[in-house]
Formats: C-alpha cells, structure tokens, sequence
C-alpha cells in the first residue's frame, strides 16, 4: 500500500471514529433528554391524577353534604306535618270541649288579659249565648271595682277562645290564634335543632 492510500485509509477510520463518537454522544443525550421528558411526564401525571383524585373526593362530599341536607328537608317536613296533625286534633278537641271546662279556661284567660276600666269580652255567638253570664259572674268574684267586664255584642266568628278589648287594646286569645304561635314556635325550635345546632 501507498504512502497515499494509507493516510487516505487514516482519514476515513479517523473519520468513522469521529461519526461514531459523535453518534454516541448524540444517543446519550437523546437518552437524558427522552428521561427527563418522561419523568416530566410522570409527574403532569400525577398531578393530574392528585387533581382528579381530589376533585373527586369534593364531589363526594357535595353529595354527602347535599343528601344529608335533603335528608334535614325531609325530616321536617315530615315533622311539620306531625305538628299540624297534632296541632289539629287539638284544636277540634277544644273546640268540642264541655261547657264548664270551657268556662274555667276563659275565666284563666281573661283574667290574664284585664285591665283597668272597661274590659269588653269576645266570644263565639254560642258561647257567648250559653255561658257569656256565667262567665261574667266568676269573673266579678274575682275583681275589684277599677276593673269593669261586659260580653261583647260582636262575636269570634268560626272558632272558640276569648278576645279582650279595653279602649283600643286588644288580647286575642282565640282558639286558632294560640295554636298558630305555639306550632311556629315549636316549628322553629325544630329547625333550629336539624339545622344550626346539628350543622356538620
């Protein structure tokens, strides 16, 4: 072989060399970057699946939080409806209350309800009719000369209980004027406790 050919042959494997180092350069840094990419990867993933793990888990919660809520809704509603029931059968049961029975109520009621001077007192037609005198009657044993009592000539119009009137001041003591404060009372205490004092 030549003095040419051999460095001819020098340059080429120099050349190869040179290709085939640059080469494998070029593989380990595709190598690094392709790892680093995918650990780039790895942890969008993840973040993604966190994200998705934690949206799910406050969707749960609305869930919870919105059914016990329903649940709250429906458990008073359904109480409600108990207390009108109640509330109902009580006030049918006064209504057909004997008449002494009713008379020894009035009389309480009333006499929580006077004031001095004239004292006019309100009754259904039939009660008034019935047991209007008598109820004057205990009532006068029971008060002194400063306290004046008379039925009145209007009446309280479907319903029982007593309405006192003294000048322009009136204590309304009917039946279904009673029982709608006692319900919403009670109705209120009832959601007090399902939504304030039992809130989650």
């Amino acid at each position: 072989m030549s003095g040419i050919d051999r460095i001819y042959d020098k340059i080429i494997n120099d050349a190869k060399e040179q290709a085939e180092k640059r080469l494998d350069e070029a593989r380990q840094k595709i190598s690094v970057m392709k790892k680093a990419i995918e650990e780039q990867l790895d942890e969008k993933k993840q973040e993604q699946v966190e994200l998705a793990e934690k949206e799910a888990e406050n969707i749960v919660k609305r869930a919870i939080a919105n059914r016990n809520l329903e649940g709250k809704k429906q458990l008073l509603s359904v109480k409600q409806k108990a207390i009108s029931d109640v509330f109902e059968t009580a006030h049918i049961e006064l209504m057909n209350m004997p008449a002494e029975d009713l008379l020894k109520m009035y009389k309480h009621l009333v006499m929580s309800s006077l004031e001095n001077g004239k004292n006019e007192i309100m009754l259904n037609e039939d009660d008034a009719k019935t047991i209007g005198k008598k109820l004057i009657a205990l009532l006068e044993k029971d008060i002194d000369s400063s306290v004046r009592v008379s039925i009145s000539s209007q009446f309280i119009p479907d319903d029982k209980g007593v309405i006192v009137r003294n000048e322009n001041i009136y204590s309304n003591s009917a039946f279904s004027s009673i029982l709608k404060y006692k319900k919403q009372e009670l109705e209120t205490d009832i959601t007090k406790i399902l939504f304030e004092r039992n809130a989650e």
